[in-house]
């Protein structure tokens, strides 16, 4: 059984390495577009846990100020891959929230 988990996992992992190399641009594209909201995110995180921790730290909040500039930033300089980033994960986003709310849902009925 063991031998058949690492033939499947090096099938994947050598189709997932193919499949970056052949559509590299692609990849590249949904990197970039992924980059400015992540940004973004990790600097309002880091600018709360700044503001919110028993003792101000300044150094979270510059640190949350700079991530939140360069995902604002880069979310007007690279638009284009951001809206696409955006398009291609919310519905899988929302499909996996779905699931989870409909099972728990019917395990709450039952």
């Amino acid at each position: 059984m063991k031998g058949w988990l690492v033939l499947g996992s090096a099938v994947a992992l050598g189709l997932g390495v193919f499949g970056i190399y052949d559509e590299y641009f692609v990849f590249i594209e949904f990197l970039k577009g992924a980059i400015q909201p992540i940004a973004i995110l990790a600097g309002l995180v880091a600018i709360m846990a700044g503001l919110f921790a028993r003792k101000l730290r300044m150094g979270h909040v510059i640190v949350g100020v700079l991530l939140l500039a360069v995902g604002i930033y880069g979310s007007f300089d690279e638009y284009f891959a951001t809206i696409d980033f955006l398009k291609g994960i919310v519905p899988p986003v929302l499909l996996v929230a779905g699931v989870v709310c409909v099972v728990t849902g019917v395990k709450r009925l039952t």
